[in-house]
């Protein structure tokens, strides 16, 4: 038996590291499910729980994760989400390179319908980007996206906790104008979730801070190009004003299929660690394979190409980086660096969890 930390969560595998914190895989004692979660050091903590707390209840969206319970013991915080076991956005580009317009019509609807909540809550998520965007096995026939890692995400028309100079999100997703200092908007993650479509388009993420050309390359659909443009428009004022309409947009398309239902195998989400055994706890279960994506719902647009079937072997269409590449049947398992998308965290310290309780209670 591991080592039980605030005689709840038994640390069962370290799974990752970054920032000021080590990302573990847990058991939850309490309500026998496994956990993904992270210990940090934090000097404000407190203010960090406040905020994680309040994220948790006012985003309850089948397309996200966030932050779903906390301990304290002695000097150290634990913060514990859901464990999603299908790799991310970024794992998909990598594998194959771009992707078929129905998969790439189908992610971006799901992320846009998981900003609209988000930004409809009063937050800001600062730091959309593929790496973020994890990926559910759903024993369907489509891909299933979670918006993940709310760590630099701020709330709308409050005081900034850092600086205008202090920027935040990540270098080729990020909006131009966050880069000097903007007030948080929704129509920032609008720009990094234009950037995400065109990488998932193309394979490649666009060049840093530059509209996209107008002609879309050579093999990519021009509807999506096009809304791609709109999204990642370096001024804000010509992009779309919300995720709503991006969505509507999208759907003018004709690429977008029925909606997904959430997974549901009747236990814990649990991960495929490479490199790290996953023990059976509870009710956690064995993954499950990523399904082919169908054609879209009857629309006046072409349909896209069907996805293979599942072979034993990679085939030439399975080439990483050239041409629409056509998703394997198994989604990719992540590296324990990139397995989730756990809440990052500012400048560290030591607090007392005296303190906390007091301060939360």
């Amino acid at each position: 038996m591991g080592e039980v930390f605030a005689g709840r969560y038994e640390l069962l595998e370290p799974i990752g590291a970054g920032g000021m914190g080590t990302v573990w895989l847990v058991h939850d004692r309490r309500d026998d499910e496994l956990r993904a979660a992270k210990l940090v050091r934090q000097v404000d903590a407190a203010l960090l729980l406040r905020f994680i707390r309040e994220l948790s209840t006012r985003i309850e969206h089948p397309h996200t994760v966030v932050p779903r319970g906390w301990a304290g013991e002695d000097d150290t915080v634990l913060f514990t989400m859901d464990v999603v076991r299908g790799g991310s956005v970024h794992h998909l580009i990598e594998d194959f390179g771009a992707l078929p317009p129905a998969w790439a019509a189908c992610l971006l609807d799901q992320l846009l319908d998981a900003l609209d909540a988000v930004h409809r809550a009063g937050i800001v998520h600062r730091d959309v980007k593929p790496a973020n965007l994890l990926l559910e096995p759903t024993g369907r026939d489509r891909p299933y996206l979670r918006l993940s890692d709310f760590g630099v995400a701020v709330p709308m028309h409050e005081p900034r906790m850092t600086a205008p100079a202090v920027v935040l999100g990540t270098r080729g997703y990020r909006a131009p104008e966050s880069a000097v200092g903007a007030d948080p908007l929704p129509v920032q993650d609008l720009y990094g979730a234009g950037v995400v479509l065109a990488e998932m388009l193309t394979g490649e993420r666009p060049e840093d801070g530059l509209a996209l050309p107008p002609a879309p390359p050579s093999g990519v659909d021009r509807r999506l190009w096009e809304l791609a443009r709109a999204m990642a428009d370096p001024d804000p004022g010509r992009r779309p004003a919300t995720a709503a309409q991006a969505r509507e947009m999208l759907r003018d398309t004709g690429l977008v299929p029925a909606p997904t239902a959430a997974p549901d195998d009747g236990g814990a989400q649990v991960e495929v660690f490479e490199h790290v055994h996953v023990p059976e706890v509870g009710t956690a279960r064995a993954p499950r394979a990523t399904p082919n994506l169908p054609p879209p719902a009857p629309a006046p647009a072409p349909p896209p190409a069907p996805l293979p079937s599942p072979s034993p072997a990679p085939s030439p269409s399975l080439a990483p980086s050239r041409g629409v590449a056509q998703p394997h049947a198994t989604t990719r398992r992540p590296s324990p660096l990139t397995v989730i998308g756990l809440l990052s965290v500012g400048a560290g310290g030591l607090v007392i969890v005296l303190a906390i309780l007091m301060l939360l209670g």
